[in-house]
């Protein structure tokens, strides 16, 4: 056997394994749609299904038209069914594929094409009608110096002139009125071309449409169905929250209806979605920062070295939709009831909350927000009236509201009621379950307050001080039917100097509280009915060379 024969003997013997294996391998090409919807505060988690019947052997499957907003390195794969399966492998690719736009471009250079071919044709017209002008013209001159000559000899005849004469002035008229309509009509084409063109340039601006693709190598053992799970997280999606407070007639608990403003801009329509909200930030990443080091040295200048930070790491769980369909039977009778709404199924992890909503939805991709109310819950209430009379002639009902929910109230908008009047809007803070928050539901004009200055003094004290005095009286009554505690909020100036000394001088009530911002409070409770009245000074002392401000 010669060197060459062996050499082509060797290769092909190399080749047997890889032809075999590709003929073996079966491609499934599938464009499942997006079953499950986990939204995070920033991100989604979108996952697909492809329901595959499968027979033994090796299948490489290809989800298609992924966006390209998924991150690659959080797609994941699983999978379970009748068949005997295992996961080979998972590979993410990047696809460019012929947009609408594209087709757009062939068209309307077709049709340029084919009215410049019209353009044309009117342009060999208007060739023939200028030849058959300039024939015209030469049959004219003719006439004119034949008539010259023959007329002396009485020749032509005035019938013969006239004859002449219509034969040339119509030919040239149908020419002029022909080359005027070819004009207009080349006008036209070319307006049309030049509305064309325009179109062409912002159809082939777009440029070319990108997508990304999923292949999942199966190896099959054993024949069956089997239903394969493909998960991505990808950004331009989230959700917030938003409230609404009711208070109760009878001021002691508050309704708190708590929904979910979820939004998206992914590239895809989620329809029919099983949908769940997240309380985790994966932004955030899993663990705490760590501190190095706090080094303190002298200054030397050094060339500017770059930094990158570490890529932080989203954590990718498996979420599984749980929608619960139990609906109680309601007999209405003679009365008329309130509709009721379906709320969220509330799931407590490890460092966070999720809510799954009970029935499928719908989020476009527009990134406008879509509402689900995620819980109802009846809070517990305590209420008083709050009056901070140098500031305000009102006095406003005051709530200390406890989260008896099993879940945190993340920060967002709160819209709050008395009954169905709308009284205000506030800003949510994050509330833990079990801790309390504050609301106010406006001003009550059944209580109200006033606050006067009775007097000011300035004095030469003594040791070379001066004192100046301020007198004040704020009166509080109470109009509604039934008692009510009124906390009444003032202050003391602070001094910026050691030198100024600042008290408080025979208040009438002592205060319940004095703070070290200056800030004084009392609480008094009144009848129905009832009016009080409170007085209090200020003294201020300070050297009598010295200028104080503030005042």
């Amino acid at each position: 056997m010669t060197p060459a024969s062996r050499c082509t003997l060797l290769l092909a013997l190399l080749l047997v394994p890889a032809i075999a294996f590709g003929s073996d391998l079966q491609r499934l090409q599938t464009t499942p749609r997006i079953t499950t919807v986990t939204v995070y505060p920033d991100r989604a988690m979108t996952t697909r299904t492809a329901s595959l019947n499968l027979k033994p052997g090796s299948y490489l499957v290809t989800f298609d038209k992924l966006p390209t907003l998924i991150q690659d390195d959080s797609v994941r794969v699983e999978g379970k069914g009748t068949a005997g399966v295992t996961i080979a492998g998972l590979e993410v690719k990047r696809v460019f594929l012929e947009q609408s736009g594209e087709k757009r471009v062939k068209e309307l250079d077709d049709e340029i094409r084919t009215l410049e071919r019209q353009a044309g044709g009117l342009d060999a017209k208007k060739a023939g009608l200028m030849a058959q002008k300039a024939f015209l013209d030469s049959i004219r001159v003719a006439w004119g110096d034949r008539i010259s000559k023959e007329l002396a000899i009485g020749r032509p005849t005035a019938a013969e002139l006239l004859d002449a004469s219509s034969f040339v002035g119509s030919g040239v008229t149908r020419i002029e009125e022909q080359s005027r309509d070819l004009e207009t009509g080349k006008q036209q084409i070319k307006d049309k071309i030049d509305a064309l063109r325009q179109q062409r340039n912002e159809a082939s601006g777009s440029g070319r449409k990108e997508s990304k693709t999923a292949e999942v190598a199966l190896e099959v053992s054993r024949a069956g169905g089997f239903s394969l799970n493909l998960s991505a997280v990808t950004s331009r999606a989230g959700w917030e929250p938003a409230y609404d407070v009711r208070l109760a007639p009878d001021g002691t608990t508050a309704g708190l209806t708590f929904r979910a403003l979820v939004r998206q801009q992914t590239g895809e329509d989620w329809n029919d979605v099983h949908l769940s909200l997240s309380t985790a930030r994966p932004s955030v990443n899993g663990a705490p920062p760590e501190l190095y080091p706090w080094r303190v040295s002298f200054y030397h200048p050094a060339a500017a070295m770059a930094y990158m930070a570490a890529p932080a790491s989203a954590p990718l769980r498996a979420m599984k939709s749980r929608a619960g369909n139990d609906t109680a039977e309601i007999e209405a009778k003679q009365e008329t009831v309130p509709a009721g709404y379906l709320t969220s199924e509330v799931q407590s992890e490890q460092t966070s909350v999720s809510f799954h909503v009970p029935r499928p939805v719908d989020v476009p991709s527009d990134n406008s927000q879509h509402a689900n109310v995620v819980a109802m819950e009846q809070l517990p209430v305590s209420l008083e009236f709050l009056a901070v009379p140098k500031l305000s002639p009102f006095v406003f009902l005051t709530s200390e509201i406890v989260n008896k929910a099993s879940y945190p109230l993340l920060p967002g908008p709160v819209n709050i009621f008395t009954g169905t009047t709308f009284t205000g809007s506030a800003q949510l803070k994050k509330v833990a379950a079990g801790e309390k928050f504050e609301l106010f539901f406006g001003a009550d004009d059944q209580v109200t307050v006033k606050r006067e200055e009775l007097k000011q003094h300035k004095e030469a004290g003594m040791f070379g001080k001066n004192r100046m005095t301020y007198r004040y009286r704020i009166e509080v009554a109470n109009f509604r039917p039934e008692s009510q505690t009124v906390t009444l909020r003032d202050q003391l100036p602070l001094a910026g100097d050691s030198e100024i000394k600042v008290t408080l001088d025979e208040p009438s009530i002592k205060p319940d509280e004095i703070k070290a911002d200056g800030r004084l409070t009392w609480k008094l409770l009144l009848k129905a009915g009832e009016k009080r009245e409170l007085t209090f000074g200020i003294v201020v002392e300070y050297p009598k060379e010295r200028e104080v401000t503030g005042l």
